[in-house]
């Protein structure tokens, strides 16, 4: 009975149990009630996930920690961080905008580039430590909170209602920060759940025999 009901899976939309069947790279599997997409075929998906959060752990300081833009009026200029902005949105009164920032541009993107790096590198060692499969479903959770290009927007906005009033210049932080929402952004995409799930069934199977 375990073996059969390991060889199913639920569609996301309708709960349809689906036999899953093997796919090929470009390949996706679709409900056959409502033509929900299952699962889609990826090649390499543990190696370019590892290179991708391994890449948006790379850019996290500079990203958070560097001046993001430079504002310059009367020959004054003044510049911060994505960090440097939350003190001042507490010392405005504005404690949910700075909650916002934090938990969902600055919390939740790095707990996703980390434990995307952290799963892909134990799968890719072919080691699977027995929270791998707690951290998977955690992970899972997250991919739906980071929102890093939100405030990326609220920037960019930002800047173009400004730049008639001030001289603004964007500074190397953005340009990390760029990099870092790209490499957050791609790493849900990169990942593989059906090949993690598999592995730890693989696994599990082997413990058991």
């Amino acid at each position: 009975m375990d073996n059969k009901l390991d060889k199913l899976t639920a569609c996301p939309d309708c709960d349809l149990l689906v036999e899953q069947v093997e796919i090929v790279s470009n390949q996706q599997a679709h409900c056959p009630r409502c033509n929900a997409t299952l699962y889609q075929g990826k090649s390499n998906s543990v190696t370019k996930t590892l290179v991708v959060s391994g890449s948006g752990l790379l850019m996290v300081i500079p990203a958070y920690t560097l001046p993001i833009m430079e504002m310059k009026i009367l020959g004054l200029s003044n510049s911060t961080s994505v960090l440097g902005t939350i003190p001042i949105m507490l010392d405005a009164s504005l404690w949910l905008s700075g909650l916002g920032v934090l938990l969902f541009a600055i919390v939740f993107p790095i707990l996703i580039l980390g434990l995307s790096f952290w799963i892909s590198m134990h799968l890719s060692l072919k080691m699977y430590p027995p929270n791998l499969k707690m951290l998977q479903r955690f992970f899972q959770s997250l991919t739906h909170w980071a929102m890093p290009e939100v405030y990326l927007l609220g920037i960019l906005i930002s800047y173009i209602k400004l730049q008639d009033d001030f001289q603004l210049t964007a500074d190397i932080g953005m340009v990390s920060f760029i990099l870092l929402m790209f490499c957050s952004l791609l790493v849900t995409m990169t990942v593989s759940r059906q090949h993690f799930w598999e592995a730890i069934r693989r696994d599990a199977t082997a413990r058991i025999s």
